[in-house]
């Protein structure tokens, strides 16, 4: 029974770890584009949260930057921003 545990633990851990890696091999623009649309998709289900205003703000200047050829680091970070402020979990 430890045995079957420490397996199912060790495969988890595996499949955290490969979840991390695969999101640090995006580029910045694919991050962007990622994350815009995981924004898009979301919004409407929490458009009356207390932050989506600035929520909606943050994702205007987030997509503005990462247009831009030597931003789009701090779009990708706006963006996260806007995914954060209406309660998910940035997957980019």
């Amino acid at each position: 029974m430890k045995k079957l545990a420490l397996i199912l633990t060790a495969g988890a851990m595996l499949a955290a770890g490969g979840a991390a890696a695969y999101a640090a091999t995006l580029t910045p623009a694919q991050q962007c584009t990622k994350l815009e649309k995981q924004f898009d998709a979301a919004i409407k289900k929490h458009a009356n949260d207390p932050k989506a205003a600035d929520a909606k703000q943050a994702r205007t200047d987030g997509g503005d930057l990462c247009k831009s050829a030597d931003k789009k680091a701090d779009g990708v970070k706006k963006l996260q921003d806007a995914v954060t402020d209406i309660g998910l979990k940035p997957r980019a």
